[in-house]
């Protein structure tokens, strides 16, 4: 391989279909959910005037209430979340060339992207693989005694070939640590 032609790791079309179909299931449930909130939100009402009206407590409307619009914040922090998945999945690509492993994360805003795992690694420079939850974590620190930025922690979620992409990774880093 010539240092001009880098190998390209995405996530394959089931993959990213998988995603696009757990993001549109989030979105489809969590708007029939405020859909029936807003659709029983009359009766509940009324319901909490004739308890009223007849004396008896409503903290039960109350804690109903509550516990929908708990759901419905729950389930928007899900969706965003599922709404990040989708974006890490579409937009990653790991590129692997002589001279090292790079992460992008073209989907997302720069400043987003690095913090979540995007950047560059030298094969001398890599000196763990991990899996830290869904994500896939290449960590720097070879060469003891080097001076200059911290190297970046690289994280992926899925990609095609994967078991190609990590044996590469293991025999070009002479400083990877192995650990069980």
């Amino acid at each position: 391989m010539s240092v001009g032609s880098p190998l390209v790791y995405r996530p394959s079309f089931a993959q990213r279909a998988m995603a696009v179909l757990l993001f549109a299931g989030s979105w489809l449930v969590g708007v029939r959910a405020l859909a029936q909130i807003f659709e029983r939100l009359p009766v509940l009402r009324a319901s909490m005037k004739v308890a009223e009206a007849a004396g008896e407590p409503t903290w039960s409307f109350w804690v109903a209430l509550v516990a929908a619009v708990g759901a419905v914040v729950a389930g928007g922090a899900l969706l965003l979340a599922t709404l990040l998945g989708l974006l890490l999945v579409e937009g990653s690509q790991v590129l692997v060339d002589e001279l090292g492993l790079a992460v992008e994360h073209n989907a997302l805003p720069a400043p987003l992207a690095r913090k979540l795992g995007a950047g560059r690694l030298l094969w001398k420079r890599i000196t763990r693989l991990d899996r830290s939850g869904p994500f896939f974590v290449v960590k720097g620190g070879g060469e003891p005694g080097h001076t200059g930025p911290d190297d970046p922690t690289l994280r992926f979620l899925m990609v095609d070939q994967l078991e190609r992409l990590v044996m590469t990774i293991l025999e070009r880093s002479p400083n990877l640590k192995h650990e069980d």
